[in-house]
């Protein structure tokens, strides 16, 4: 079972890229030298999201998470409740490296239904801690910080370059 996740990560990212979406094409990163797994599977993570056609589709992320991850307070293990956050919003967002597994995230929010994202939500900013399951990264915790330190290197922005 843990065989068949990654490529079919990767088929279903590939086929989401492919997808007729009112989300642009992602564009280069911000620094090539902090693109890591960690970094790329958190990219993947908020591409599925925005990249969701339909509420079921939302279960992509969802399998992003561990099982510690998917029964924190807001979730309370129900996909529904992940689905029921995320349907309504898309989001913009910037990711920073602060080491092999953590990833800082800030995140502004917008309508699902909006042609362009011109009206966002404040930022707020994320720590993303990943675990990695035999070469596959999960998202283990979320838990909001004040913004990333001094050790993170911006590795993707999908706000000035969505």
């Amino acid at each position: 079972m843990k065989k068949f996740i990654l490529p079919a990560l990767v088929i279903l990212a590939l086929l989401a890229a492919c997808a007729p979406s009112a989300t642009p094409t992602p564009t280069p990163v911000a620094d090539e030298s902090a693109i890591s797994p960690a970094v790329i599977t958190v990219d993947m993570f908020y591409t599925f999201i925005n990249a969701a056609q339909s509420p079921e589709e939302l279960g992509l992320p969802w399998n992003m998470l561990t099982i510690e991850e998917q029964c924190n307070p807001r979730d309370d293990c129900d996909l529904t409740n992940f689905t029921n956050t995320w349907w309504e919003s898309m989001a913009a967002y910037r990711l920073y490296s602060c080491g092999t597994d953590i990833i800082v995230v800030e995140e502004m929010l917008y309508a699902r239904d909006a042609a362009q994202p011109t009206t966002m939500t404040d930022s707020r900013f994320w720590t993303f801690e990943l675990i990695d399951n035999d070469g596959l990264f999960l998202i283990n915790k979320r838990y909001p910080v004040k913004g990333p330190g001094e050790e993170c290197i911006l590795a993707i922005d999908r706000v000035s370059n969505p």
